[in-house]
């Protein structure tokens, strides 16, 4: 937790934060290079004395809220974030022109697959915390679409399999 805490502390630009715990969201307060910060959990800007953080978003909205390449950088929870990984893969590659920082109980070899296929750099910080640098990832409408796909194809079989199993 200590080195994302470091990192917190050398962004500038915009982050999206998902899932920040109040500690994060101390050091991103403090960090004045950051110009823009937007949350996505139950924190809002009336908590704060100044009006740094904008008003929260719900997850399943991103991609409308955020226009493409608007992001510097994304912090994620990764605990957060698992149940929507299918939908948020192909949104933070949209949304993103920077890094994207997941921690907390992380199945690498999850997100290696998934964002392994936009050809993306990814590097294990720490156990709990892992960076992807999604600057040069390209999306397509008819490669999201088939992976999706494919995704869906995975998770079926997966049920088929474990009611069979049962």
């Amino acid at each position: 937790m200590n080195k994302l805490k470091t990192v917190i502390k050398k962004l500038n630009g915009n982050v999206l934060g998902i899932g920040l715990s109040e500690d994060l969201t101390a050091l991103i307060e403090k960090n004045d290079n950051i110009t823009e910060c937007n949350l996505l959990n139950s924190y809002t800007k009336g908590k704060f004395k100044k009006s740094f953080f904008n008003k929260t978003i719900k997850i399943k909205k991103i991609r409308k809220v955020f226009k493409k390449k608007k992001i510097d950088y994304i912090i994620c929870n990764y605990d957060e974030i698992s149940n929507y990984l299918n939908t948020f893969v192909k949104d933070s590659i949209y949304i993103n022109k920077g890094k994207l920082y997941f921690y907390g109980n992380i199945d690498v070899d999850l997100l290696k697959l998934k964002y392994g296929r936009y050809n993306v750099e990814i590097n294990l910080i720490d156990k709990k915390i892992i960076e992807i640098d999604t600057s040069s990832a390209k999306n397509n409408f008819f490669k999201d679409n088939y992976y999706r796909l494919v995704d869906f194809k995975d998770r079926l079989v997966e049920i088929i399999g474990d009611v069979l199993m049962n």
